[in-house]
């Protein structure tokens, strides 16, 4: 075959140039995404794969508890809990999710969840209405380490039950994480900007660590509440 006879007209050539560079252009564009996409979706396959595993581990057949399925919308978190050892659950069973949790049982979960170690110390008396109970080491080493400062009046009220802006203020302290310096704008419908826990609210907000429109401060924790919350913060703080 003359390959000469389909030689192009010279008033051609540019424009097939332009036509060959878009091609070039939009091949890399193409293999460019499709590498970004592959590792996203790698990292994410790899962060299923590992709450997978956790809630499989910790479950047996439909149940993490025997009132908790793996279906429950704080499974994951409830299940990652207990695997690494956070959580027990009750003597029959059960882990009782929808129970309401008092201040010094909140602080118990965040003691175990950071792994304190008391060193032999001597955690008691330190508010009038924390003296040697079960709970004073944890009540005490929290405000030790200042993650809690009690009331005006000298008492922590431990059998008060928790709301949602206590126990996330509590954890920001326990966490060592950083609150906004100032708002600016409402981060929730329901919290205006010049109330003391806009900024608890605001880093809440940053972190996803609530569901739902509004931050319902004084929502009160239920133990898959709280574990949920908790969990929220690792991730968010990047360790888990």
């Amino acid at each position: 075959m003359d390959f000469k006879k389909f030689k192009l007209p010279m008033k051609d050539i540019p424009f097939i140039g332009v036509l060959v560079l878009f091609a070039g252009f939009s091949l890399y564009g193409i293999l460019s995404f499709s590498a970004t996409f592959n590792e996203y979706a790698d990292n994410m396959y790899a962060s299923v794969v590992a709450v997978d595993t956790v809630t499989k581990e910790a479950s047996t057949g439909e149940y993490i508890f025997s009132d908790v399925t793996t279906i429950h919308e704080n499974a994951a978190a409830i299940a990652y809990f207990k695997q690494v050892g956070w959580i027990n659950g009750y003597d029959d069973g059960s882990f009782k999710p929808d129970n309401l949790v008092n201040r010094a049982e909140f602080l118990t979960i965040l003691a175990n969840v950071l792994e304190v170690d008391f060193m032999g110390g001597v955690y008691e008396n330190c508010f009038t209405d924390v003296k040697n109970e079960w709970f004073s080491p944890f009540v005490c080493y929290a405000k030790s380490a200042g993650w809690v400062g009690g009331y005006g009046d000298g008492s922590f009220k431990p059998g008060q039950t928790i709301n949602r802006v206590e126990a996330f203020k509590i954890s920001v302290g326990a966490f060592g994480l950083t609150v906004p310096s100032g708002v600016v704008e409402k981060p929730y419908p329901d919290v205006e900007v010049s109330i003391w826990y806009a900024p608890y609210a605001q880093l809440a907000k940053d972190g996803g660590i609530f569901a739902g429109e509004n931050f319902e401060a004084g929502k009160l924790m239920t133990r898959a509440a709280c574990v949920q919350m908790v969990y929220n913060i690792l991730f968010f703080a990047g360790l888990i």
